[in-house]
């Protein structure tokens, strides 16, 4: 079993965030700021071209002002990066779009523009709160990982049983999504548009079927997937189990998912299984192995 020391990185809590992180960031900012500045406008004028302007110039001064706030504060992407609370990031932008609908469904008539503007912060949130988490994540793991040392490796991907019951939501919501939309365009049948909020379901799903690299390291374990690197410290797991089906890694909090691996991924699970021992019987307490 190689063990080697390799410098990941040299951020540190200290460190201001990147030119490129500082513009995520602040574009993001900005769109979530600008339909308020809209609303307030368009009580004064409701001309498309004035309205659309205003826009425009929002966004880029709000994006700046925050853009340039946000990279003259000193550790903010690897403190965000750090809590499983950045996700939440990527839920505040629905929230304008959930509050038009549900004011529509208690009788209340929203404007025309909180509507549009409520969809483009949506779009516009979406788009942009998915890099900012994955950069904030990145640059935590980089930090974290500086000078430690890593024991081993392997790719896997989800447990077969897991890789198909991902499949089979993931298939109901194309299917319920697209039933509610036809339902509603070609029948007339209003509330069954609303069916197409299962494709939500779909994106934590989609990739089920990727292989993930973990990395045992001496300050914790690494799941790298594509575009994503994530660092948990071994504090955050109390053991693992083997099965002839799987190898999954136990982490505290009935709430979070256990990080599940396919038996037939690892390529040697004797090195795998030994570095876990090595890391994980000093610092979560009892462990079961059941080979």
């Amino acid at each position: 079993m190689a063990i080697r020391a390799e410098s990941r990185g040299n951020l540190s809590n200290g460190e201001r965030p990147d030119t490129l992180y500082a513009f995520v960031a602040g574009l993001y900012v900005a769109i979530l700021l600008t339909p308020i500045i809209i609303l307030g406008i368009s009580t004064v004028s409701a001309d498309g071209a004035t309205l659309y302007v205003s826009f425009l110039v929002s966004v880029t001064l709000l994006g700046i002002i925050a853009g340039w706030l946000i990279s003259h504060t000193a550790g903010l992407a690897i403190r965000l990066g750090r809590h499983d609370i950045i996700w939440l990031l990527v839920a505040i932008p629905f929230v304008p779009f959930v509050g038009v609908f549900a004011a529509s469904g208690i009788g209340v008539s929203p404007p025309g523009i909180a509507i549009v503007l409520a969809m483009v912060t949506m779009i516009g949130g979406m788009f942009t709160s998915l890099p900012l988490v994955t950069m904030s994540r990145n640059r935590y793991t980089t930090a974290a990982l500086a000078g430690t040392t890593e024991i081993t490796e392997w790719e896997g991907r989800w447990s077969q049983r897991w890789r198909q019951i991902s499949y089979g939501v993931m298939i109901i919501a194309i299917l319920g999504s697209s039933a509610g939309i036809i339902a509603q365009v070609m029948f007339r049948v209003e509330w069954a548009g609303d069916l197409y909020l299962l494709m939500v379901l779909w994106a934590p799903l989609a990739g089920a079927g990727n292989p993930r690299t973990f990395r045992v390291t001496d300050a914790g374990l690494v799941v790298e997937r594509p575009m994503l690197h994530r660092f948990r410290p071994w504090t955050a797991f109390t053991g693992y189990s083997l099965n002839d089906e799987a190898l999954v890694i136990h982490r505290k909090g009935w709430w979070r998912q256990n990080l599940r691996c396919d038996r037939d991924d690892i390529d040697n699970v004797d090195a795998v299984t030994a570095a876990l021992d090595t890391v994980l019987a000093d610092r979560t307490g009892p462990f079961s192995k059941n080979v």
